[in-house]
C-alpha cells in the first residue's frame, strides 16, 4: 500500500480532496511532511478495526448550488480519512479500468484511471468532456435522432449492494471492498447508499458501478457515449430512440436501482443536437473575418472550445503563464462578461469558463471584472464560490481600491443577511477572501459568525483560522476553554492557532498534549515548524 499512500499524498496536495469545497489547510501538513502522514496511514491500515472503532472518519455536508433554485449534497471527507479512502481506491484502479469497455471503443469518456508520475494527476487528461461531446458530433451525423439524458440523484442513491457486488466481480484476493464499504457505511450514516460528490475515489466507484450498464448497453448493439452520469444514445428514427430509451430506463432502474432525470431527457433530430452544440464550429464567414471581429455568440463558442488549463507546479509554469495570458487576450473577456451581466439569469457554464480567464488578465482590466462580479453577486449567485476562489487567488494583484471595495460589499452582504452567504459552501469561500484584509469589521462579522450555533464545523475551523491570520490573539485566548468540546477539524485548527498566543500558547499544549490524537500531534509539530519562522503567515 505504501506506494498507493504516496500517491494519494501527491494527488491531494497538487490537486485538492475536491472540487467543491475550499481545500483544508491540512494539505499543507500532508505536503510538508509526506513521511510522517505515509506513518499513520500505515497505522490506520494495519489498526483498521481499531482506527474505526477510536477515530472514525469524520466528514462536513453542505449543500452546494447548482442553480439558482437547485442545490446537491455535498461531503468533505476529514483528512486523513480522505487519504486512506483515495489510497484504498487506487490501488484496486487498474482493476477497476481493465473491466471498463476499451477506450478505443470511443464510448466511454469519464475518469479513465492512468496515473501520472510527473502531474500526480489520476485520470487521463486526454480523454474528457469536450471529446465526449466531439464523439457524439460525429455519432450525431451519422443517425438521425438522438436521445439525451442523465441520472437522477446519481451519487446520493448510488446502491452500496450494488456497487459490492460490482467490486466482488473484480476477484480481489484482498478485504479491501470490505474496508471500502466500512468507510463509504460512515460517509452515508449507516445507510446503504449514496457515496460523497467531489473526489476521485468516488469517481472511480461510481464509474464501476455503471460499468455494467455500458457493458448491457453494448451487448444490445446501442450506439451510445457516456461522460459520468450523462448519456448520448444514437437513433435512426424516433421509434427507435423511444426504444432505446425504454432500454436504458429499464437497465437503470433493475440494475442499479437508478432513474433517469425526467426534465433533462429528450429525443431530439440529430440536426437540432449538432446546431445547439456548445461545442460546435460555426462555418459562417471566412476564419480571417472571424478572428478579427468574432460576433459575441461566436466568441462565446470559441472560448467554450478553448482550455484553460494552468499547471502551476510545470517546470515551464512561467512561460506556460505568459502563454496562456496571450491566448486569453484573443477573447473580449470583459465584454463577454457585461454580456453575461445583461442577462436575467446567466448561462453557467460559459460564465464560470469567463470567471476562471479572469485571473490571466492584465491588471487594470483584471480590477474592473473583479468589480463586477462583486457588484453582481445575486445575478451570479449559482457560480459564486468560483468568483470568490478566483478573487481570493487574485486579491494580491488587486489595487488597494478594489481590495477594500471587495471587502466592503462582501460585508455589506453578510450584515445584510443577502441569501447568497446564506449557503455555507459559499460563505466558506467568502471568509477566506475577508480573510486577507485585517479590520475590526471583519473581525466582528467573524466572530458573530462563530457564535450562531447552527454553524457547520468546517466553517467554524476557517473562522479561528482566518481569526489567526487577522491577528485577533486576544480572541483566541478566549476559546482555550473550549477546546475539549470543538470538532475535530476545530481542534487541529485551534492547536495551529494556538502558536499566536506566544507563552501562553506554549503552556496550553503542554498542558493538553496527552489528550491529543495522533493525527493532531502531527498537525502541532507541523505547526510548530512553521510558527518558528518569520513572517510565516497562517495559510488559508
Amino acid at each position: 500500500m505504501e506506494k498507493f499512500f504516496k500517491r494519494a499524498i501527491s494527488n491531494v496536495t497538487a490537486h485538492g480532496d475536491t472540487d467543491i469545497f475550499p481545500f483544508p489547510f491540512e494539505n499543507h501538513v500532508f505536503f510538508d511532511k509526506p513521511d510522517e502522514t505515509i506513518s499513520l496511514l500505515r497505522d490506520i491500515h494495519t489498526r483498521f478495526d481499531s482506527w474505526m472503532a477510536n477515530s472514525p472518519p469524520s466528514y462536513d455536508g453542505a449543500l452546494a448550488p447548482v442553480n439558482y433554485t437547485g442545490f446537491r449534497w455535498a461531503n468533505q471527507i476529514d483528512p486523513l480519512w480522505n487519504l486512506y479512502f483515495l489510497a484504498l481506491v487506487l490501488s484496486i484502479a487498474d482493476d477497476i479500468e481493465l473491466q471498463r469497455i476499451p477506450i478505443a471503443n470511443q464510448t466511454v469518456f469519464s475518469y479513465r484511471y492512468s496515473w501520472n508520475e510527473n502531474t500526480a494527476t489520476i485520470f487521463d487528461q486526454n480523454l474528457n468532456w469536450r471529446l465526449f461531446m466531439e464523439r457524439s458530433l460525429e455519432q450525431a451525423s451519422k443517425h438521425n435522432n438522438v436521445i439525451i439524458c442523465d441520472i437522477s440523484e446519481f451519487y446520493p442513491r448510488l446502491s452500496h449492494h450494488r456497487l459490492e457486488n460490482a467490486l466482488a466481480h473484480l476477484n480481489l484476493k484482498s478485504d479491501i471492498p470490505k474496508r471500502i464499504r466500512e468507510i463509504l457505511s460512515v460517509f452515508s450514516n449507516t445507510n446503504s447508499f449514496g457515496i460523497p460528490v467531489g473526489g476521485p475515489a468516488s469517481r472511480i466507484l461510481s464509474e464501476l458501478a455503471l460499468n455494467q450498464i455500458d457493458q448491457l448497453l453494448a451487448l444490445e448493439d446501442i450506439q451510445f457515449c457516456r461522460y459520468s452520469d450523462d448519456f448520448h444514445i444514437f437513433a435512426d428514427s424516433m421509434e427507435d430512440g423511444f426504444t432505446k430509451l425504454l432500454t436504458l430506463t429499464e437497465k437503470l432502474q433493475h440494475t442499479q436501482g437508478l432513474q433517469l432525470q425526467k426534465s433533462k431527457t429528450r429525443i431530439m433530430s440529430s440536426a437540432e443536437f449538432i446546431s445547439t452544440s456548445p461545442i460546435r464550429e460555426d462555418h459562417d464567414g471566412t476564419s480571417d473575418q472571424k478572428e478579427k471581429s468574432p460576433s459575441r455568440p461566436d466568441a462565446a463558442r470559441r472560448l467554450m472550445r478553448f482550455s484553460i488549463r494552468f499547471d502551476p507546479y510545470s517546470p515551464t509554469r512561467e512561460e506556460d503563464y505568459e502563454d496562456l495570458k496571450k491566448e486569453i487576450k484573443k477573447f473580449d473577456i470583459i465584454g463577454l462578461l457585461q454580456s453575461e451581466l445583461a442577462k436575467s439569469r446567466i448561462h453557467i457554464a460559459l460564465a464560470k469558463k469567463v470567471v476562471s480567464a479572469v485571473r490571466f488578465l492584465e491588471d487594470k482590466q483584471r480590477d474592473q471584472a473583479v468589480i463586477s462580479l462583486i457588484e453582481n453577486a445575486e445575478l451570479l449567485y449559482p457560480i459564486f464560490p468560483s468568483i470568490l476562489l478566483v478573487i481570493r487567488r487574485v486579491f494580491e494583484e488587486l489595487s488597494d481600491d478594489t481590495k477594500a471595495l471587495t471587502i466592503e460589499r462582501l460585508l455589506k452582504m453578510l450584515n445584510s443577511g443577502s441569501h447568497v452567504l446564506r449557503v455555507e459552501l459559499i460563505l466558506a469561500y467568502a471568509i477566506r477572501v475577508l480573510a486577507q484584509q485585517p479590520s475590526s469589521g471583519v473581525q466582528n462579522a467573524l466572530v458573530k459568525l462563530y457564535n450562531s450555533p447552527q454553524r457547520s464545523s468546517f466553517l467554524r475551523r476557517d473562522i479561528i483560522l482566518a481569526m489567526t491570520r487577522l491577528g485577533a490573539w486576544h480572541w483566541i485566548s478566549d476559546r482555550r476553554t473550549t477546546f475539549r468540546s470543538m470538532s475535530p477539524s476545530e481542534r487541529r485548527a485551534f492547536i495551529v492557532a494556538s502558536y499566536s498566543l506566544k507563552d501562553e500558547g506554549k503552556h496550553w499544549r503542554q498542558h493538553i498534549s496527552d489528550e491529543l490524537t495522533p493525527f493532531e500531534r502531527l498537525v502541532k509539530d507541523w505547526a510548530a515548524s512553521k510558527a518558528s519562522k518569520q513572517n510565516w503567515m497562517m495559510p488559508l
